[in-house]
């Protein structure tokens, strides 16, 4: 098997209406599309769905809020979101920390959206 690329990351949340505030106005995603149970952003390439919990189908097995962890590699500088972030009152939970990753050098921080899923955002650096 060859596999091509991430099609999409499901991130489980207790309030839609929180996530979208969240993903939509401070992150800056655009809504795709928006069902009684989802959201669907378009995250670069890909799709970031936020469900609720009690949604029924094909989920994981023990679908809980702020139980993911993702990043996302900004185009802006970390201090340009920083101040971004503070317009928004989102606390940061760690960061500006430089480190390389496997493919990058990066300088990250870290924030929780409001069901408590950790956001890694990624300035990128050339090395």
């Amino acid at each position: 098997m060859r596999v091509r690329d991430v099609d999409q990351v499901v991130v489980t949340v207790d309030e839609l209406e929180a996530a979208l505030r969240f993903y939509h106005e401070v992150l800056d995603l655009p809504l795709l599309k928006e069902t009684a149970d989802q959201l669907l952003f378009q995250l670069g390439k890909q799709t970031l769905v936020c469900q609720l919990p009690s949604i029924s189908g094909l989920t994981a097995a023990q679908p809980t809020a702020g139980s993911t962890a993702f990043s996302i590699l900004a185009k802006d500088s970390l201090a340009t979101i920083q101040a971004h972030l503070a317009n928004y009152f989102i606390d940061i939970v760690a960061g500006p920390i430089e480190r390389q990753t496997a493919k990058h050098q990066v300088r990250s921080l870290f924030i929780q959206d409001p069901a408590g899923n950790l956001l890694e955002i990624k300035e990128y650096q050339s090395n």
